[in-house]
C-alpha cells in the first residue's frame, strides 16, 4: 500500500467518509514523530488515536487505529489523505490544526536541552496521565514496575467500563487493555534485556487482569483474547530462554511461581490456559527435583470421570508427560511411554510416525488396524489410520490394498485419492471402475468434481439440470455439445431467481447471471430475457432500476 494508491485498500464507502472526515477538518493534533512514525487524533463517535507507519518513498507498512473497525477504518483513511498532502503538496483544504510542522518530532527533541525535556515532559504529561505512568514503568526499578503496571492496568480497564453497570462493551475493548498491551510490551523488552523474571510477573499480571476483565466484557473482536494468548506466549518464550541463565535456585523460584499461578481459581474454568502453563514448565525439569515434583502434579491433575472435560483434560496430561520424555530422555523411553497409552490416538500416531521413520511397515499396519478396530465410531481418526496403511501398502507394493483403501477413503471425501485410485488401475481398466466410483459418488460433494476432471459431458449436463444454478460454473464443458440445453438451464435458474428475489442485493445477483450468461455466448437470449423479466415484473422498481443498468 502506497501513500498515493492507498484508496484500492478500502472500500468506496470507507474512502468516502474518511475524505469526508479530513476536509471537515476532523483530522487533529497530526504529528511526524520520526522519518517512518506519524501519529494522529481523529474526532469521531469519540477521539481516536491513528499510527501509521510510512517510507520515505511512500509505502506504507503499517497503519492502526484503536477504534473497533481497524481492518477497514474512516479515521485511518482520514489520516491518509492528510500526510499525502504533505507528500504531494496536494490544494485540498485542510485545517491548520492538521498541519504538519517541518520538522519531526525526533529533530526537535534532539534540538533541546536536558533539562528543557524534562520540563516539557512534566508540563504535557500534567494532562496525558496515561503517558507519564509509561514513562514512568520504562525508568523505575524492576522492584517497582509490578505495583505501577497494575496501577496503569487497573486504570484503563476501568476507563473502558460503560456507566456505573462496570461492562466493557465492544468498542471500548481494545482502548480499556490499553495498559495490558503496554504492559506486555514491557514484558516483552525485559526478555530482550534477559530479565527473564520480570517479564514472566509483568505477563503473569496481564493474565491474571484480563482473564478477570473478560467476565464483564465483550470480546467479539477478540481483544481479550488476544491478550491472554500473548501473556501465555510471552510466559513460555521468558522460561524458555531463561533456563540458560538462572541457577537452579531460581529454577525453582520460577517453577513454585508458575504452578502457583496455574493452579490459581481463576483459571478454573479456563483448562486450556493451565495446561499451556504446565507446557511451559518443561524446559526447567532439567533439574531432577523439579522433575519428580512436576511429575507428581500431573498425575494427581488426572480425573477418573468419564466426562468429556474430563477425558480432554487427561489427554492433554498425557501428551505434558510426553513432551516432557522427548525434553529430556531417550527415544526408547519415548517410545516405552506411547507403547504404554496406545489406545490415545495421539500417541497411536506417533508410535506410527516412528514405524515409518525406521521402515518398519508392517508394524504400521499392526497399529493401524487396531486402531481401525478401537476407533471404528470417529470417521476422521479411522481415515487417519488408512492414509498410514495406505502409505505402508505403497512402500511394500500391496497394490489391491491400496486400491481398496484409496477407493475407502475417496468414497469418505478425501478428493486427493481420487488420482491416487486412478493411477492403480491401466488404461482399459478406468472406465469401468470410473462408471462404477460415479455411480457410488453420486451424493457425494466429490461427484461434480470428478465429473468434470473425466470431462463426462452427459452425467454433467445431467448434473445441472439437477441444480441449474451450477450451469454458470460449467457451462463451458458442455455448450459445445449441448448448446440449446446449456441455454435453457441459464434461463431456467436465471428466471428462478429473479421469482424469489425480494432486494437489491439479490437483484444484482440476478443481473451478474445475466451477463455470465452473455460472458457464454448467448447474447440475444440474454437480452430478451432482461425484456421478459421487465414485463413480468413491472411493480418490482428495484429490480427494473438494476435490469436496466445493463442493458445493451
Amino acid at each position: 500500500m502506497n501513500i498515493n494508491t492507498f484508496e484500492s485498500q478500502f472500500s468506496k464507502v470507507i474512502v468516502q467518509r474518511g475524505y469526508d472526515y479530513y476536509v471537515n477538518h476532523h483530522v487533529i493534533d497530526i504529528m511526524q514523530i520520526d522519518n517512518t512514525n506519524w501519529q494522529a487524533e481523529v474526532e469521531g463517535t469519540e477521539p481516536y488515536t491513528v499510527n501509521i507507519i510510512i517510507k520515505a518513498n511512500g509505502d506504507i507498512t503499517d497503519a492502526t487505529c484503536d477504534c473497533p473497525y481497524d481492518d477497514d477504518c474512516k479515521h485511518i483513511v482520514a489520516v491518509l489523505y492528510a500526510i499525502q498532502e504533505q507528500f504531494n503538496n496536494s490544494p485540498i483544504p485542510v485545517s491548520k490544526s492538521s498541519k504538519v510542522q517541518k520538522s519531526t518530532l525526533q529533530q526537535l527533541l534532539a534540538a533541546q536541552t536536558k533539562e528543557n525535556i524534562i520540563n516539557l515532559i512534566l508540563t504535557v504529561g500534567k494532562n496525558s496521565p496515561n503517558f507519564l505512568q509509561e514513562l514512568e514503568i520504562r525508568l523505575i526499578e524492576p522492584i517497582d514496575i509490578l505495583k505501577a503496571s497494575k496501577k496503569m492496568i487497573t486504570q484503563h480497564l476501568k476507563a473502558g467500563q460503560e456507566g456505573r453497570s462496570g461492562f466493557i462493551p465492544r468498542h471500548r475493548a481494545l482502548k480499556a487493555l490499553k495498559g495490558v498491551q503496554a504492559t506486555l510490551q514491557h514484558a516483552e523488552e525485559h526478555i530482550d534485556m534477559e530479565d527473564n523474571l520480570t517479564a514472566i510477573e509483568l505477563s503473569f499480571l496481564c493474565l491474571q487482569y484480563t482473564l478477570e476483565a473478560l467476565q464483564y466484557g465483550d470480546d467479539s473482536d477478540g481483544y481479550f483474547g488476544d491478550a491472554i494468548r500473548e501473556s501465555l506466549e510471552l510466559i513460555s518464550q521468558a522460561i524458555e530462554e531463561g533456563v540458560n541463565l538462572w541457577s537452579k535456585k531460581q529454577y525453582k523460584s520460577v517453577f513454585d511461581l508458575v504452578i502457583r499461578k496455574a493452579m490459581l481459581p481463576v483459571l478454573g474454568d479456563w483448562v486450556d490456559c493451565r495446561i499451556h502453563l504446565l507446557h511451559a514448565c518443561i524446559p526447567l525439569c532439567e533439574d531432577d527435583a523439579i522433575e519428580e515434583q512436576f511429575k507428581a502434579l500431573i498425575h494427581s491433575l488426572e480425573s477418573t470421570s468419564d466426562d468429556w472435560h474430563a477425558q480432554y483434560l487427561n489427554k492433554e496430561l498425557k501428551l505434558i508427560e510426553l513432551h516432557l520424555l522427548q525434553h529430556k530422555y531417550s527415544s526408547n523411553e519415548v517410545e516405552a511411554f506411547l507403547e504404554g497409552h496406545i489406545e490415545d490416538y495421539h500417541m497411536r500416531e506417533q508410535v506410527i510416525l516412528s514405524a515409518i521413520n525406521r521402515g518398519d511397515y508392517e508394524k504400521v499396519l499392526q497399529l493401524t488396524a487396531d486402531g481401525l478396530e478401537q476407533d471404528q465410531k470417529l470417521s476422521g481418526i479411522v481415515s487417519l489410520w488408512r492414509r498410514y496403511a495406505f502409505k505402508a501398502h505403497q512402500h511394500l507394493g500391496h497394490t489391491e490394498d491400496m486400491r481398496q483403501l484409496a477407493l475407502q477413503l475417496l468414497l469418505d471425501g478425501e478428493y486427493e485419492f481420487y488420482k491416487k485410485y486412478k493411477a492403480l488401475h491401466s488404461v482399459e481398466q478406468w472406465p469401468e471402475v470410473l462408471e462404477e466410483l460415479l455411480n457410488n459418488l453420486t451424493k457425494s460433494y466429490l461427484y461434480e468434481r470428478v465429473i468434470v476432471e473425466e470431462q463426462q459431458t452427459k452425467r454433467i449436463l445431467d448434473y445441472c439440470k439437477e441444480y441449474p444454478k451450477r450451469i454458470e460454473d460449467y457451462y463451458s464443458f458442455i455448450k459445445e455439445q449441448y448448446y440449446e440445453e446449456v441455454c435453457a438451464l441459464f434461463i431456467e435458474a436465471i428466471t428462478t431467481d429473479a421469482q424469489y428475489a425480494t432486494n437489491r442485493k439479490k437483484y444484482k445477483g440476478v443481473c451478474r447471471s445475466i451477463n455470465i450468461m452473455r460472458k457464454a455466448g448467448y447474447m440475444v437470449e440474454a437480452e430478451q430475457l432482461i425484456v421478459d423479466l421487465l414485463q413480468t415484473y413491472p411493480k418490482r422498481p428495484a429490480l427494473i432500476e438494476e435490469l436496466t443498468t445493463i442493458m445493451k
